[in-house]
């Protein structure tokens, strides 16, 4: 059985707050690719939740 479309948007949003929380400790520890790599997987998550408009 799939997903619905608003279960799939709560699955990426809870692995979005999970990267940030992360990113959070990351930035305490100064471990900078660990938040560089951690703000590239939370921008594609960004990218994903977005509306897509194609062209006519």
């Amino acid at each position: 059985m799939s997903e619905t479309d608003r279960q799939y948007e709560g699955r990426l949003i809870d692995e979005y707050m999970t990267l940030k929380d992360i990113r959070d400790i990351a930035n305490k520890e100064n471990a900078v690719e660990t938040v560089k790599m951690i703000e590239k997987k939370m921008q594609i998550i960004k990218l994903k939740l977005q509306p897509t408009e194609l062209p006519d």
